[in-house]
């Protein structure tokens, strides 16, 4: 077997120098890796910068445009809101009949034909006023129970009162009404 046995024949001051020496270039050594470390670390943070820059530059530039075009449809909603409310008001006049064309149409239809209307006015709550002639008191009766049961005028009639009634020389009823729908 061999032995390990060494045998240092350098005086001992070269040996602590060059302790010293080797401790010397350890330190520079990581000293040069920390700065390395450093400059690497300072670099990619640049690095980072620029191009979060560059990224927040075109979503800017993205968000501008769509703001653009957002603020385009705001004209354009307000123009499809404004033709919207138009339509419906059209449609309202096409789909639905108002009081006043319901009650000429109801008078219409509750007068016997012998009856003949002279003058009839209608007012925008329904109400109507008219003057009615007739040749005979069963015409007459035929138009009052039309317009007072509420079978015949499909309940759409609350209240009708006679303002005059006359008989002229010539034979004919003038009457005249008022109903309220």
């Amino acid at each position: 077997m061999a032995s390990s046995l060494r045998i240092n024949l350098l005086p001992s001051e070269i040996i602590q120098a060059e302790i010293k020496r080797t401790k010397f270039y350890k330190i520079q050594a990581a000293g040069i890796v920390i700065i390395l470390i450093m400059v690497f670390l300072a670099s990619l943070t640049t690095v980072l910068r620029i191009l979060q820059s560059r990224n927040i530059t075109e979503v800017s530039a993205k968000v501008a445009q769509a703001e653009q075009q957002v603020s385009g449809f705001k004209n354009t909603q307000a123009s499809l809101i404004l033709l919207k409310d138009r339509l419906k008001i059209i449609n309202g006049y096409f789909g639905v009949l108002s009081k006043q064309s319901l009650m000429y149409q109801l008078i219409e239809k509750l007068t016997p034909s012998s009856v003949v209307i002279n003058a009839i006015t209608v007012d925008k709550t329904g109400r109507v006023v008219f003057l009615a002639l007739t040749p005979d008191s069963a015409s007459l009766d035929e138009l009052i129970n039309n317009l007072t049961i509420k079978e015949n005028n499909d309940g759409k009639i609350s209240q009708v009162s006679v303002d005059s009634l006359n008989r002229g020389r010539d034979g004919l009823y003038r009457v005249s009404f008022k109903v309220s729908p």
